[in-house]
């Protein structure tokens, strides 16, 4: 159709026609534009849409740790009532009651509570929304929070606070604690990001308002995840929260949070409850659920933890995570529970948890230990190593040696971005079809600079994280890069359907090539990595394919040599667009680690297997290990027993 318009206008009439054109639709685009932006700001009630907002969270929130709450088998066969109580070493810990319930000589009140109804506590008017749950390793503190959140979300009703659940170790205390959980807002959720007059009509996010105005309740598990000198400036900055009106809840272990009260003092106005250990007749009734009748293997020691208190075994099994170890690590009828009385790693607490934990691979990955817990292994020593907790696909790249290929991989792309656009250049001229029509040259060069455009914004924006293409960053996108590449020709005398060509063809590249936003955190692990490969090979086809059209030119010449680098370039820009992505370097991470027999060669596929297999467990867009004993144990693996592998790596 152009080259028709072309030939029956020519080309003095078609820039007249073109700028007439491009006017017309510019100054039409700007009206809707205005019209849309003063309907909106004329219909839209500010409660509506902040309940809107909340409900559509709240949604996210369900949904997620509901599911969550599934795959940890937490109702396998049913959730053991783990109950909490304040007592005098809370009360150790803790702020006086009068400066809890704001009211001077105030006295204590009942705040025991447990599994079943958790989120009772909140029901009080006499004490604010503001509690600390501490708890022995594996006491089940993060399946509380998770049971707290759904609790809570269950009841909210319109215009109140949504509880989300938040992992604690990502949070840098440097950052405040209303910043940081906005900040987590928006990772779930980008349209968060939009701003809002807030005090004195300045703008903030979204995100920032809700937490400020306090719609929002955090859950922060996890708070000794942090370094000790984290911890204490964690609890400094809870404190100033909490000095401020904030509510939130927090997890921690026992003596970490003793240690960092010691140093910084307690957090104003919080209650302070402690997780009790589960009843060793309760545990028993717990493992008595799951076999069958005929199954004999059970009886002895079900009658130990019936009729004894104060041993070993029964003190082993007193919090969720030993009980569900036991459970799977003995679902095999070829192991009899009863060792756990008889062997001599049974005469202490320590012998027996160390003896579950090191049988969870083999129970749950039989014919394969040795291969699974290989790359197990690395993976918990690289998240020992950087004080990490949460295993991140887009972090796999980290692990030794594949830095080395990193690096690698980035001065390929950084040459590639520097060659390609300018061979496509020369390849074109070469063929000498230029000449035939001149806008082909405003095509190339306009596809040229979106290509070194793209590759300068994705060699520079954070490639460690994982992206996803909207159509609003690529309308963004397309809207700048043609509207500098068609105003800065026409001011320097190009004509208009030069300018037009040059601002499409770099703009459509640009937009399609580097315009990905950040994936929402609150999406799966595999989500995410579909995510950002399909924003990976959109960059890669809209790059190659932008080349393929530069030197289309090359094929009707019968020179073999402008052909093969035709198809040189083309190959190498696309790769270049694939390794400067999260995917890619995931990709060429697992490739030479697999190749080293550390990690499987389908790494993605072996990680979802293992959350199905409870030995990691799901947060948002990444896992975690089941637990942080399970973590330290496989970085630190003792020789033990296994049984046959297979030897092979699995897929």
């Amino acid at each position: 159709m152009l080259a028709w318009f072309l030939q029956n206008e020519g080309l003095e009439r078609a820039d007249k026609w073109s700028s007439v054109v491009f006017g017309s639709v510019s100054a039409g685009a700007v009206c809707v534009c205005v019209l849309t932006w003063l309907w909106r700001l004329g219909n839209t009630d500010p409660g509506s849409e902040r309940e809107s907002v909340l409900s559509r969270l709240a949604a996210a929130q369900r949904e997620q740790w509901a599911a969550e709450q599934a795959a940890r088998r937490v109702c396998e066969p049913w959730p053991l009532n783990v109950r909490w109580t304040a007592n005098a070493q809370t009360q150790a810990v803790m702020a006086s009651w009068a400066s809890v319930r704001q009211s001077a000589g105030a006295g204590p009140v009942d705040v025991d509570s447990d599994y079943a109804r958790i989120a009772s506590v909140f029901d009080r008017d006499d004490i604010p929304k503001r509690l600390v749950m501490l708890g022995e390793p594996g006491s089940g503190k993060s399946m509380l929070a998770i049971q707290l959140t759904l609790q809570l979300l269950a009841v909210r009703r319109a215009c109140e606070p949504v509880a989300v659940l938040l992992s604690a170790a990502s949070w840098n205390p440097v950052q405040s604690l209303d910043d940081w959980i906005a900040d987590q807002l928006i990772a779930q959720d980008r349209s968060l990001v939009r701003t809002t007059p807030g005090p004195n009509a300045e703008p903030r996010s979204l995100a920032r308002d809700l937490v400020a105005c306090g719609f929002v309740l955090p859950v922060l598990d996890g708070l000794d995840e942090l370094d000790d000198h984290m911890q204490r400036a964690a609890l400094i900055g809870l404190s100033s929260a909490a000095a401020t009106g904030r509510d939130f809840v927090v997890t921690c272990r026992t003596k970490p949070y003793q240690a960092a009260v010691q140093t910084c003092g307690p957090i104003p106005a919080a209650v302070v409850v402690e997780l009790q250990p589960v009843p060793a007749t309760e545990a028993a009734e717990h493992l008595a659920d799951g076999p069958g009748p005929t199954d004999r293997r059970w009886s002895a020691v079900l009658a130990h933890l019936r009729n004894e208190s104060g041993t070993p075994l029964t003190q082993a099994l007193s919090t969720p995570l030993m009980i569900w170890l036991t459970r799977m690590v003995y679902r095999n009828t070829g192991r009899a529970p009863e060792e756990l009385l008889t062997a001599d790693w049974a005469a202490s607490r320590e012998g027996i948890e160390q003896h579950l934990l090191d049988h969870l691979i083999p129970a749950t990955y039989p014919g394969q230990v040795d291969s699974t817990r290989r790359w197990l292994s690395t993976l918990a020593t690289h998240l020992r190593e950087y004080r990490f907790h949460d295993l991140a696909w887009w972090r796999i790249s980290d692990i030794r040696p594949a830095p080395a290929a990193h690096v690698i991989s980035i001065v390929y792309v950084i040459l590639a971005a520097m060659v390609t656009p300018i061979l496509a250049v020369s390849v074109l001229g070469a063929s000498g079809w230029g000449g035939y029509f001149s806008g082909y040259y405003a095509f190339a060069i306009g596809a040229g600079i979106g290509m070194t455009v793209s590759f300068a914004r994705l060699l520079f924006t954070d490639r460690h994280y994982p992206r996803r293409l909207t159509s609003r960053g690529v309308l963004r996108s397309f809207a700048v890069v043609g509207a500098v590449l068609f105003s800065v020709p026409i001011v320097g005398g190009v004509s208009p359907l030069k300018a037009i060509i040059c601002a499409i063809s770099g703009g459509v590249v640009t937009a399609l090539a580097s315009s990905a936003e950040p994936a929402p955190s609150a999406t799966t692990p595999p989500a995410s990595l579909a995510m950002d490969r399909n924003a990976a090979l959109a960059s890669a086809a809209t790059i190659g394919g932008a080349i393929a059209a530069m030197t289309t030119p090359a094929l009707l010449v019968p020179e073999p040599m402008l052909w093969a680098a035709s198809a040189g370039i083309v190959l190498a820009a696309g790769l270049a667009a694939v390794l400067v992505s999260a995917w890619g370097q995931f990709c060429v991470a697992t490739l030479v680690l697999a190749a080293l027999r550390k990690l499987p060669l389908r790494l993605s596929r072996s990680l979802a297997d293992a959350q199905e297999r409870g030995v990691l467990r799901r947060a948002g867009s990444v896992y975690q290990f089941r637990h942080a004993l399970l973590r330290d144990r496989l970085a630190h693996p003792p020789p033990v027993e296994s049984a046959t592998d297979d030897r092979s790596v699995p897929v």
